[in-house]
């Protein structure tokens, strides 16, 4: 039976010109995902078959979403909190058929925002990771009308989608649990301030701070990067401090955790009965060492199947209402406090 379709039935099924119809199924000029995405879909479901079987029907493109991270180079592996992260990602994307890329973002590397830009020319969506103060990545998703979903609450820009663990509640019982026992001289050691997630950080360990009327010390408060030896150093000097009533240390994750640890130990300071250490992220590093570590856990796996499967549900339009998920951290109580 001949096929009676033609490219003007598919042009006006996807509400476009039978020249993008052409440009998207030749392959030869990229159009905006939006519009691909309608075209091959009006190719699909009405069956249409050119006389000439063209390039882009030929070859499947599979089906790819880019993860961003914004990290430097070489230190994914020093910070517990991404690797679960990527795996939930990754388990639900594939039992959706999607390909999972991962790609490295990170401030004033030309040749990371190059590959960036690249990776747009096939995906067929993005995860934006721990958002900076600098939005300029999402602004470009945005311009290019590309799906995304932050993985992280975003503070700038009125995104749509995004996922997050709820930061500012873990920075809040982190400083409450501690408050509650009676510690008044509490040092907090936050991630690089350029992070949208340390700023909501630094919010809960103020809230719980006015909640129990206890001061707050600016002093008392320091950004430091996910490096056992960085957070050693911090704590070494803080503990060098004239007259130092340090009773406890609330820390972003357990690699600082167990730098501060380090310091602790080194000066013979017994824990937690001399000082009291609180982790958040809630990794197995918690519990590789002694003293185990009390910590606030985030639930990493659960925000990558979820910032997954929201982007999935945005590409295949199965989502189109604004959409937020905020998932809370849970206390886990162990020796460090």
């Amino acid at each position: 039976m001949v096929n009676k379709i033609t490219i003007d039935d598919v042009a006006k099924h996807a509400g476009v010109s039978k020249t993008s119809v052409s440009y998207v199924l030749s392959g030869k000029k990229k159009l905006s995902a939006e519009v691909e995405r309608r075209i091959l879909e009006a190719v699909e479901t009405l069956g249409y078959t050119p006389p000439k079987m063209v390039s882009r029907l030929n070859t499947k493109t599979p089906k790819t979403i880019n993860f961003c991270l914004p990290l430097e180079k070489g230190t994914i592996s020093n910070d517990p909190y991404y690797i679960p992260l990527i795996e939930g990602a990754m388990d639900y994307a594939f039992s959706c058929g999607y390909h999972l890329c991962i790609t490295r973002i990170t401030q004033g590397d030309e040749k990371a925002k190059k590959m960036f830009l690249d990776s747009l020319q096939f995906v067929k969506g993005v995860i934006l990771c721990n958002l900076h103060k600098d939005v300029n990545y999402e602004q470009i998703l945005v311009e290019k009308n590309i799906p995304y979903v932050a993985n992280g609450t975003p503070d700038t820009i009125n995104t749509k989608y995004y996922v997050d663990a709820d930061i500012e509640g873990a920075g809040y019982q982190a400083a409450s649990l501690l408050l509650k026992k009676g510690h008044t001289n509490i040092f907090y050691i936050n991630l690089d301030e350029d992070l949208i997630q340390s700023h909501h950080r630094l919010s809960g360990f103020k809230l719980a701070h006015k909640e129990f009327g206890v001061p707050w010390k600016d002093e008392n408060h320091a950004y430091c990067n996910v490096s056992l030896e960085d957070s050693t150093q911090l704590m070494d000097g803080i503990l060098s401090r004239k007259n130092s009533q340090l009773s406890a240390v609330v820390t972003s994750n357990e690699i600082q955790a167990w730098g501060t640890i380090k310091a602790l130990q080194k000066k013979k300071i017994q824990i937690p009965q001399q000082v009291a250490v609180v982790s958040m992220g809630g990794s197995s590093l918690s519990v590789l060492g002694f003293p185990n570590i009390t910590t606030i856990d985030f639930d990493p796996i659960r925000i990558g199947t979820e910032s997954a499967r929201m982007l999935i549900e945005v590409i295949e339009r199965k989502r189109i209402r604004p959409s937020h998920i905020i998932v809370p951290g849970k206390l886990i109580e162990r020796e460090s406090s």
